[in-house]
């Protein structure tokens, strides 16, 4: 189970490198973009749909990563009063009884969406270059279920916590731990 959950992990900070790389690529792009339209007044037709589809992807991609690293935003108020035992509780509630079914739910609907999307050849209909919509549903339904993963590794980690144990192994006992 520890290795599983630290396989869950690494795909999740993976994925939020890769967010990070697109952050870069959207800049350049947008650069691009601006230097085209306002110096050589020759704007580009496909900016819009891939400044749009490359924000999506940011934002869906690191979802995962920030729910690793534990770098979303909370409201601990309930927490701090509940003792040693009620947070990891309130965590096992939340991500496997609230979050985890929502989170399934949302990937078999995006999954759903690609697939209806690759099989129709959709287009965006949001621009001139009109481009297929299957990539970027793709990265949404791939973005979701890593979240949806990540969230059952949090849960896991809850589980843990409770019965008073780490998922990660002790520096000695780091061989077998699993």
């Amino acid at each position: 189970m520890r290795r599983a959950v630290r396989l869950i992990e690494g795909i999740s900070r993976l994925l939020g490198a890769v967010a990070a790389a697109l952050v870069l690529v959207l800049m350049l792009l947008m650069a691009y973009e601006v230097t085209l339209r306002y110096a050589f007044h020759a704007p580009t037709i496909w900016s819009y749909d891939i400044t749009t589809m490359t924000m999506g992807a940011v934002f869906v991609l690191s979802i995962a990563y920030t729910l690793a690293t534990n770098a979303h935003v909370r409201v601990d108020i309930l927490k701090s009063l509940l003792g040693r035992r009620g947070p990891p509780l309130i965590d096992l509630v939340g991500h496997a009884l609230v979050l985890l079914p929502l989170l399934v739910w949302l990937s078999w609907a995006l999954w759903e969406y690609f697939y209806a999307a690759l099989l129709s050849q959709e287009r965006s209909g949001g621009s001139a270059w009109n481009p297929v919509v299957w990539p970027f549903r793709a990265v949404l339904f791939l973005g979701t279920l890593a979240w949806t993963l990540q969230t059952a590794a949090e849960a896991v980690k809850a589980v843990f916590a409770l019965a008073g144990r780490s998922v990660e192994p002790a520096p000695e006992a780091s061989g077998n731990a699993d």
